[in-house]
């Protein structure tokens, strides 16, 4: 789903290029794919393993790559959207680096279409019956075979596919269209919209096993999410200065 999510992205970015004729980042375009792919699978992974399980991977650094326990084979499990897409700027900055393309411009592009490649993550946290949501007894509530208490929940998965991918998108779009001056700080608004959204529907979502909730109230998820929101605050005026028409 995350080779899914970045060929979408990729593609969306390609036929945007074209339209746009911006050469450079078409012949680049390969580079790119790399340079994201690593970034995030990384990144993702590395996150996770500091926000959700510090004191597992302080005691245990190769829990990272190591797919045994106990001597079976259980595969390498847990990944992490926030640490996933702080991977991705890094990579991104590396690559505008050294193909000496405007960073701001190139990611207000591609945080256009992250959120549909975005969707397919949390597809595949349902298909994987993982990241399901509290008790409901609401018409669409579902229950997931991996819910030892065997009860009526909310499809957070499908939820957030909806809210942080299909809704964002639209808005997004909407804004180009209604207020062109947003394409300067499509990034931004990313940030804050995903922030909002995110911690949102955390509160529908079941916290992990191993969560303390921060005030007994608020998840990890939401804790990164309102540091989401400020960053994307923050930045948006350094995204107006050192925005390139494109």
């Amino acid at each position: 789903m995350y080779l899914l999510s970045i060929v979408t992205v990729m593609l969306l970015y390609l036929n945007h290029c074209k339209k746009n004729k911006l050469n450079n980042n078409m012949n680049s375009s390969y580079d790119l794919f790399i340079y994201s792919f690593i970034g995030i699978i990384a990144g993702s992974r590395i996150g996770y393993a500091l926000f959700y399980e510090f004191t597992s991977f302080i005691q245990n650094p190769l829990m990272l790559i190591n797919p045994f326990s106990n001597g079976e084979i259980v595969g390498i499990s847990g990944l992490s959207y926030h640490g996933g897409a702080i991977g991705f700027i890094l990579a991104v900055l590396l690559y505008c680096k050294k193909y000496k393309i405007n960073f701001y411009s190139l990611s207000n592009i591609l945080s256009l279409y992250i959120p549909l490649g975005y969707t397919f993550g949390r597809i595949g946290n349902f298909l994987n019956q993982e990241l399901y949501g509290r008790t409901t007894n609401l018409f669409f509530g579902m229950y997931f075979p991996y819910d030892t208490k065997h009860e009526l929940r909310y499809p957070s998965q499908l939820i957030e596919a909806i809210g942080e991918g299909v809704f964002i998108f639209l808005i997004i779009k909407i804004l180009h269209k209604t207020i062109p001056i947003t394409k300067t700080i499509t990034t931004p608004i990313y940030c804050i919209s995903y922030g909002v959204i995110r911690f949102t529907i955390e509160f529908i979502r079941e916290p992990d096993v191993f969560q303390n909730l921060f005030l007994n109230v608020f998840t990890y998820g939401q804790i990164l999410s309102i540091i989401m929101i400020i960053l994307g605050v923050l930045i948006t005026p350094i995204y107006v200065k050192n925005y390139e028409k494109n």
